[in-house]
């Protein structure tokens, strides 16, 4: 009995996998060759590769000025555009001072630089780091000044007891915990250092790396601008080097030159747009940063160039006609990541009503050997359904079978993740409901991010040919969308839905199948198997509204409710996927003499579900408001790490994203937990009663 009970479970997951993964029939469901012919046959990646060399030679540091290597990128770019024959072109620049805020995110200081050198002097004469040569060994925002002092060793320096009987005031403190923004807060601003010299990081894959760089920036307010000091940043290599000397006893004298200038300066944003056949209807946005350190060739000097091939080759088909103009207008934004972003938000409240969707393009040329890398589409979060995620990775799935290469590029196949909502860019801004743009991010995982290595050499034109070649197919296609494509957008969209609530049924049954066989843990079964109810009912809201989010790419009442029908029928889907859960369970249970338990809710739970929150601000909060609005109470947030778990920054953006008005905090936490996975109660409710606590947030 107890084999054959196992072996049913065993086959019921299997064939829950196969419907969930049979989507490979269908992967070019949406292509029409009409389009794609001309489309692929047009994109090169040779020539973004060209674009990337270009925008990589300039030092892109946001809230520059006249003068500066951003705006001298901006400049790069529009001319670049302009012969290109869109139908708009033009710059935006907001001020971006260290005073000014933009929905709560204060503006970067205006920075420029001439030149930064340092020096170790004591206990013997060498170049440490020139800025000319090594741009991100000057830490961005770093403040003018130069002379010669003693170093003092402070360990990591990041803490007030790093500082314990040690006077830095007037001297240069040499740090090791990789923190520059940190180190020079506690060693320049509270102790009066006149700069500071750290290490890298202490992350394992680069070590095989001893002479890379790391970026690191400091971050102060307008207020303490005059306050600034200077910061370098070291090699591995000459780090242990340093270690040595104080480890030996040696006194240690460095100097520095530093002709650097703060200033209130401007974040631009470049605006293309290729109109569409209908001036009513919404747009698709293309977005990536321009913005980022030299060479910055991966992040994202790529992105920025694949939007550059993108609008040129769109304009050339259209123009030439090849493809028709499509019906809605595409959008192509260059922003300073984040502030920048948000700046634009601020000043555009209508985005989110004439905005369909967005895809970000960040980081999307590395070259899978050199960079220890793969392509990663992150999707809307639940918060915001569409169908967007579906339409971007049937395109992945589509160009992965065309076997596309470029001529100097890598013969690599195509390595892609799907890793669900995941924050660290610009379509965080975009996809918040205040604002009420469903994007995602193409992105890669990469070894040298933000790094001295992060050069054009290790862009791979293969791989920008094939993103950018996704990228243009999904926006077309939407924004050419009728109401034959608003179907098949739909059925797609609801195929992919269904596989996966099958696949989180197959998740719960794994556990309660470990739960009750390995642990013999009633209890826990029962949780286990209340939660995958839970997770069912969260998904199955959570593809329905994905379905129905297709309505806007409709023009008939007929094609609307055929699209209703589709969604409806998720609902009864998800019955019946509540219904094999159950059973299973029961079944299980029966087999190893456990009887099933009914899960109550903690005392926890029930006091969650009583509180409703409301949610009194528009837009994400930047990552540090927190930190700086709740002082020592923060620390929380440090002690109890294992409540907090993994992905900490994108489950404060989705938490705050939930919070509207008529989710309790338990139903928040109950969608917290579907989407990353297991998340504690405590954490949920501690983050969003400290929103109340500094004012974001009413019950």
């Amino acid at each position: 009995m107890k084999l054959q009970s196992r072996l049913f479970i065993t086959l019921f997951i299997l064939s829950l996998l196969l419907t969930g993964h049979s989507t490979a029939q269908i992967d070019d469901f949406l292509v029409e060759s009409r389009v794609a012919d001309p489309i692929v046959g047009s994109i090169s990646g040779e020539r973004v590769k060209d674009y990337v060399e270009r925008i990589s030679r300039f030092h892109r540091i946001s809230g520059g000025g006249p003068g500066s290597g951003f705006n001298d990128a901006v400049d790069y770019v529009v001319s670049v555009l302009e012969p290109f024959g869109l139908d708009d072109v033009h710059v935006e620049r907001f001020l971006s001072d260290g005073y000014t805020t933009y929905l709560r995110w204060r503006s970067p200081i205006g920075w420029r630089v001439k030149k930064a050198k340092l020096y170790l002097i004591e206990p013997e004469k060498q170049s440490l780091a020139d800025f000319s040569h090594t741009a991100v060994s000057l830490m961005a925002y770093s403040n003018g000044g130069e002379g010669e002092a003693p170093v003092v060793f402070v360990g990591d320096g990041v803490d007030d007891a790093d500082y314990e009987d040690v006077d830095v005031k007037g001297k240069i403190v040499f740090a090791t915990g990789g923190d520059g923004n940190g180190i020079h807060r506690k060693a320049v601003l509270e102790r009066g250092a006149i700069g500071i010299v750290v290490g890298p990081s202490r992350r394992p894959d680069r070590y095989d790396y001893p002479d890379l760089v790391e970026l690191k920036r400091l971050n102060f307010s307008g207020e303490e601008r005059e306050k600034a000091g200077w910061g370098f940043s070291l090699t591995r290599r000459q780090t242990e080097h340093m270690l040595r000397l104080f480890g030996r006893g040696i006194d240690v004298r460095m100097s520095a030159v530093v002709d650097a200038e703060l200033f209130d300066g401007e974040m631009p944003v470049v605006s293309a747009l290729i109109r569409g056949r209908d001036p009513e209807a919404k747009e698709v946005l293309i977005m990536g940063h321009l913005d980022h350190y030299k060479p910055g060739a991966n992040d994202n000097a790529s992105g920025s160039a694949g939007m550059i091939e993108m609008a040129g080759i769109l304009t050339e088909l259209i123009n030439d006609g090849e493809i028709e103009r499509p019906l809605r207008s595409i959008r192509f934004l260059w922003l300073p990541e984040l502030h920048g972003a948000m700046a634009y938000v601020d000043a555009h409240p209508e985005v989110g009503d004439r905005t369909l969707v967005g895809i970000n393009l960040d980081m999307i040329g590395e070259d899978y050997e050199s960079c220890r890398s793969h392509l990663i589409m992150t999707r809307p979060p639940y918060s915001n359904p569409s169908y967007l995620g579906d339409v971007v990775e049937s395109m992945i799935r589509w160009v992965d079978g065309l076997n596309l290469f470029s001529e100097r590029g890598s013969r690599n196949k195509l390595n892609y993740r799907d890793v669900g909502y995941s924050g660290g860019s610009d379509h965080v801004i975009f996809t918040d409901p205040t604002v009420g743009v469903p994007s995602l991010m193409l992105v890669h995982s990469d070894v040298f991010h933000h790094t001295s290595y992060d050069t054009p050499d290790r862009c791979d034109p293969t791989e920008m040919r094939r993103v950018i070649t996704t990228a243009t197919m999904a926006a077309y296609t939407i924004a050419n969308a009728n109401d034959r494509t608003a179907r098949r957008i739909a059925f797609l969209t609801s195929q992919r839905g269904l596989g996966r609530m099958h696949e989180k049924t197959v998740a719960s049954l794994k556990s309660i199948d470990h739960a009750l066989y390995e642990a013999s843990d009633g209890n826990q079964a029962a949780y286990t198997f209340q939660k995958g109810m839970k997770n069912i009912s969260v998904l199955a809201d959570v593809e329905k509204n994905a379905v129905l989010s297709t309505i806007e790419l409709t023009q008939s009442k007929e094609t609307a409710e055929i699209i209703t029908r589709l969604a409806d029928e998720l609902d009864k889907e998800a019955m019946q996927e509540k219904d094999r859960l159950r059973y299973t369970y029961q079944s299980m249970c029966n087999e190893v003499n456990i009887h099933p338990e009914k899960y109550t809710l903690s005392r926890k739970e029930r006091e969650a579900d009583r509180f409703v929150p409301k949610r009194r601000y528009r837009g994400p909060l930047p990552s540090d408001y927190l930190f700086t609005g709740l002082g020592e109470d923060y620390e929380w947030y440090t002690r109890n790490r294992d409540k907090v778990g993994g992905n900490f920054g994108s489950k404060t953006f989705e938490i705050s994203n939930l919070i509207d008005g008529e989710r309790s905090i338990l139903q928040i936490c109950d969608i917290i937990n579907a989407e990353f996975g297991e998340t504690s109660i405590d954490f949920v409710v501690h983050y969003v009663k400290d929103l109340e606590k500094i004012g974001l947030v009413s019950f």
